[in-house]
């Protein structure tokens, strides 16, 4: 049997049931039990980002579509569907009933498809880890993974319109072999296979498959069984003006607890905003406030002390020095424009009646400043003015309660609304930056 996922397909094992710790002879391999390893149903499969199952991620016609357009080179045991995935969002996992063993050999290997739409192949990983026995651990996505003695990790390629030569037919599968010593970490644990994409294009797969066999000596010696180290909990630091600092980074910390299941990825917010600031002054507290933090990602938002006091010129300038500075740090980047002005409460508002008033004033000159330099420099934006302005469009009664009676600064619910924008957009950087190759632990 075979499964499709929004992400992925693996088939099914032929040999049921959660091998013994250690089979009979270092030749007898034992399939151990994956839940759905070809994809054609749910299964047990999980979403690496949330801990979320992936129910009605099989209910669509994309993957067959792909085969009735001779995309892809299937082959009769692959199953009729496949998995798919576009990155971080769409990584797998599974916790199995199987548990780590000594003196153990596992071979973990899934079908990895090229289709012509998406040459060259994007890329992507299998890895083997285990839960740990912590209450609060939930499935331990992306930690406590297993170090694999032996990759045999080829890329598929289809194209034998332009590249006769090539021998892979688009499909190719990788193979990973794991082997523990006398007392590997995680012993006794139950184990956990994760399925990662490589990103852009889709990457696809089919047939995932877990064998155990008594490891030998030679292979004991050959390879140390290692975890991942146990890494600290990732940083976002919050950089901004009064709306920032009166309770963004409380609220985004909210959202982001319930969006991750395992306590041990959730982040830690740390607010850096600073009432009164603007883009040209906040420059002096890069060092200190933000990257002293060493942060994973770093949200700006200046622009509300900005607009009518300094010129759009200036504030540009200042953010392009900002992102310089962080992508030189290697810190991931969420630019976000301000939230809106209510002209009604606004002291300001007839000022800049002639502009189509304070807020139209904002959004022209220094929110689409921000827009433009996300789109140019490849910067994941978040469009507070815009998903503010559509909240207020859909309900105009909504702008006095998300935006204060000062016209500037939020309530409750402005920053309940801010929080489910933009802790979805952290977890897209973090997934983003958390997608590399296993390295040894130590």
């Amino acid at each position: 049997m075979t499964t499709a996922l929004a992400g992925l397909t693996m088939v099914a094992v032929s040999e049921p049931g959660v091998p013994s710790s250690k089979p009979e002879t270092p030749d007898s391999a034992v399939s151990i039990t994956i839940s759905e390893p070809g994809f054609e149903a749910n299964g047990n499969w999980k979403l690496g980002h949330t801990g979320a199952g992936v129910d009605g991620l099989f209910d669509n016609d994309i993957l067959p579509n792909y085969i009735k357009a001779g995309l892809i080179d299937t082959k009769p045991d692959l199953g009729s569907r496949i998995a798919y995935n576009n990155g971080p969002h769409q990584n797998l996992y599974q916790v199995l009933e199987a548990t780590v063993a000594a003196h153990t050999t596992y071979k973990l290997s899934i079908v990895a498809i090229d289709s012509t739409a998406t040459n060259p192949f994007p890329g992507g990983e299998l890895r083997l880890g285990f839960v740990s026995a912590s209450p609060t651990a939930k499935d331990d996505f992306g930690w406590n993974l297993l170090t694999p003695a032996k990759a045999d990790h080829l890329v598929p390629f289809n194209d034998h319109e332009n590249a006769p030569e090539n021998l892979t037919d688009g499909v190719v599968t990788w193979n990973y072999t794991f082997t523990t010593d006398a007392t590997p970490l995680g012993l006794g644990q139950k184990l956990r296979i994760e399925i990662l994409g490589g990103g852009k294009p889709q990457a696809l797969f089919d047939n995932v498959r877990l064998e155990s066999t008594v490891a030998t000596p030679e292979e004991i010696s050959a390879a140390a069984n290692a975890v991942t180290p146990v890494k600290p909990a990732p940083i976002v630091v919050m950089f901004g003006d009064s709306t920032t600092y009166g309770g963004m980074a409380p609220a985004v910390q909210k959202e982001l607890n319930k969006l991750i299941a395992s306590e041990r990825h959730r982040p830690k917010v740390i607010n850096a905003g600073k009432g009164g600031d603007y883009a040209v002054g906040a420059l002096t507290r890069l060092e200190k406030d933000v990257l002293a933090h060493k942060p994973d990602v770093v949200t700006i938002s200046f622009g509300l002390n900005d607009t009518g006091l300094r010129r759009p010129e200036d504030y540009q300038d200042s953010l392009k020095r900002m992102i310089r500075t962080f992508e030189d740090a290697g810190i991931q980047i969420l630019l976000m424009t301000s939230t809106p002005f209510n002209n009604e409460q606004h002291g300001w508002a007839k000022k800049f009646k002639d502009d189509g008033g304070l807020d139209e004033y904002l959004n022209k000159e220094y929110c689409d400043r921000v827009r433009a330099l996300a789109d140019r420099k490849k910067i994941l934006l978040c469009d507070l003015h815009a998903i503010f302005t559509a909240e207020i469009k859909k309900d105009p009664g909504q702008i006095n309660k998300i935006i204060s009676g000062d016209g500037v600064h939020l309530t409750a619910e402005g920053y309940l609304l801010i929080s489910k924008h933009v802790a979805p957009n952290i977890i897209k950087l973090l997934n983003a930056k958390s997608v590399q190759p296993a390295g040894k632990g130590q």
